[in-house]
């Protein structure tokens, strides 16, 4: 009966984290598209260039593109 008190005492701290879980999950929802295009990108696209290349890439053409057509991203 112990160990049985102590593992629904465990789970229902765990309640609370994933409810916390549950509404950081909520905000970052938004985000999630914008920041999967730009990994998938990075990766696929400009991964193996120079720094100088990805940095001018990056800051004078894709953010900016990702900024005109309002996807959000973090």
């Amino acid at each position: 009966m112990s160990l049985a008190n102590r593992l629904v005492n465990g789970l229902a701290d765990e309640n609370v984290r994933w409810n916390k879980n549950v509404g950081t999950l909520g905000g970052e929802r938004v985000t999630m598209i914008g920041d999967a295009l730009l990994s998938a990108a990075f990766v696929s696209y400009i991964g193996p260039f120079s720094f100088t290349f990805r940095d001018r890439l990056w800051k004078e053409t894709w953010l900016n593109d990702i900024i005109d057509k309002k996807i959000p991203y973090t």
